[in-house]
């Protein structure tokens, strides 16, 4: 298995994988395997469990539903999904996210991943924290949800979807601000084909992920984490750091 840095053709030493996932919140796997990937995880992160896992952490990701009104399961159809944040709605999102393609799409699939950071950045230059604060999440059934942006001392969380499940809204009636994050997170989205063997890690409290659709028996298997509470990079269950305004 190779570990590479994100648009470069740079080797990732798995030593520096905590580093270098700070630093670009993203790390990109080829040629790898389940065994490998969770031995990778498993030296400085302990798995996060989820209603649909197979084993502690990972869940097996493939068709096998058809929608009607509720697409809580949409991940396991051959429909996009928009960049979101995994278990966005939790009170603690993992803060760790891989996944591994075992069986590419015939056709699409290709996965999408948004730089939250710069994204917020991008927004920052435009209204202040105390509005952007503002910005909220709703369920479908009008519950008020968290936070889309957390703001934490040097440290953001972004948790964030946009489907029917859940939206953001504005707690101060910002909708400008609203419309300006999604066009942003469009904006800035990455495209990636992955073959067998691909995939990528990314600090879910910064990077939104999603696929587009597909046609064929696109099947990729997913792990959810939290780094180590004795490990040095676990400040990165808190988020990632900001510069003040």
């Amino acid at each position: 298995m190779r570990l590479m840095e994100p648009g470069r053709e740079v080797e990732v030493s798995r030593d520096l994988l905590p580093a270098t996932l700070a630093r670009h919140g993203v790390v990109l796997i080829r040629q790898g395997s389940i065994a490998e990937v969770r031995a990778l995880l498993d030296r400085w992160t302990v798995p996060v469990d989820h209603p649909h896992q197979v084993a502690d952490g990972l869940t097996v990701i493939a068709p096998r539903v058809r929608l009607d009104d509720c697409d809580n399961e949409a991940g396991f159809t051959d429909l996009p999904l928009s960049p979101h944040t995994d278990r966005s709605l939790h009170a603690q999102p993992p803060s760790v996210l891989a996944t591994l393609m075992l069986t590419p799409a015939r056709a699409g699939g290709s996965a999408t991943l948004v730089d939250g950071a710069q994204v917020l950045a991008l927004l920052r230059r435009r209204a202040e924290d105390a509005a952007i604060a503002g910005l909220r999440l709703r369920t479908a059934t009008g519950q008020p949800g968290p936070p889309v942006v957390e703001f934490v001392p040097g440290h953001a969380r972004i948790r964030y979807r946009d489907d029917r499940i859940a939206g953001p809204y504005s707690t101060d009636g910002r909708a400008d601000l609203v419309a300006g994050f999604r066009r942003l997170a469009s904006e800035t989205t990455r495209f990636l084909q992955l073959g067998a063997g691909d995939g990528y890690l990314v600090h879910n409290h910064r990077f939104l992920h999603g696929r587009t659709a597909f046609t064929g028996g696109r099947t990729l298997v997913r792990f959810l984490a939290r780094v180590d509470n004795d490990h040095p990079y676990a400040w990165l269950n808190r988020g990632f750091p900001i510069a003040s305004s």
